[in-house]
């Protein structure tokens, strides 16, 4: 989780991966040919990465603020950029976060308890071990999500998280959020820093406990 806030502070990344996955380009071709909105291609990569920061904003403020984001296109029209089932979507993967939020809030008071259990007791963890059981699950997921494919991945864990009744899957031509996103692409180079940076301040964090603490 405190690499995902840390991601969330960054609006991950969303200015780096816009210019390594031609995002620019990719609003150029679909951007006309959405069935619901115009002029997003119209303008500018500060425009659009503004765009992307108030979404993510927005969803990890409870969804507070979806139906208020808007773009003045090349006429001067004032439009909103996101349409009913978008927001609909967007809602639900803000519910979603506050219950990550939440798991990870009692996970890490459950941690500090055992530490302190671990401690009081003078029990010494199993380090090498507990690493190794980390790192062997990320080779696991990573395996699993080789050989599915990682839009397989993507697409099932959307089938099981999200309600039935929600339409999760938009066409680029249906939704300027899809887009923007180039989605489900941008979210590999997401996942993958996310993943990356976890690891690392896992690694940090147990190197720390080791030292600090003796343990």
């Amino acid at each position: 989780m405190a690499s995902w806030h840390v991601h969330e502070r960054l609006h991950y990344s969303y200015d780096i991966w816009y210019d390594v996955y031609d995002i620019g380009e990719h609003i150029d071709h679909y951007g006309p040919r959405n069935k619901y909105i115009h002029g997003l291609n119209d303008l500018s990569k500060a425009d659009h990465v503004y765009l992307f920061n108030q979404i993510s904003d927005a969803v990890h403020a409870g969804g507070k603020g979806l139906a208020d984001i808007q773009f003045t296109d090349k006429f001067g029209k004032t439009k909103a950029l996101l349409h009913d089932s978008e927001i609909v979507h967007l809602q639900d993967v803000a519910n979603l976060i506050d219950k990550l939020d939440l798991a990870g809030a009692i996970a890490l008071l459950i941690l500090l308890a055992g530490l302190i259990i671990l401690r009081i007791h003078k029990v010494r963890p199993r380090w090498k071990v507990q690493l190794g059981i980390f790192v062997g699950l990320l080779i696991f997921v990573g395996v699993v999500v080789l050989i599915a494919g990682p839009t397989a991945v993507f697409y099932q864990l959307h089938v099981w998280i999200f309600p039935d009744n929600h339409q999760w899957f938009f066409y680029y031509q249906e939704s300027l959020m899809s887009t923007m996103m180039k989605a489900p692409i941008l979210f590999g180079g997401m996942a993958a820093t996310l993943v990356g940076l976890g690891l690392l301040m896992f690694v940090m964090v147990l190197l720390l406990l080791i030292r600090r603490f003796k343990f």
